[in-house]
């Protein structure tokens, strides 16, 4: 959904193959996601759980979760 070249600033303190995965993970998340992602990566944590916590708090589980209660 974001296009690459909007975060480039972004990833831009990032190891080469961080960007390349998050350049295609990119596509199918929003802007807000892929700041958090990054932030949390920058700080030092995996792909995985970086991607965790910003579906947590800027994705849809957060919306499923609503819903379910």
């Amino acid at each position: 959904m974001v296009k690459v070249a909007s975060i480039k600033k972004i990833i831009k303190d990032l190891k080469p193959s961080q960007k390349k995965t998050m350049k295609k993970h990119a596509r199918h998340h929003s802007l807000k996601h892929m700041r958090s992602m990054a932030r949390s990566i920058k700080k030092g944590a995996t792909f995985s759980s970086a991607h965790t916590k910003a579906m947590r708090s800027v994705g849809k589980w957060l919306d499923l979760q609503l819903l379910n209660q």
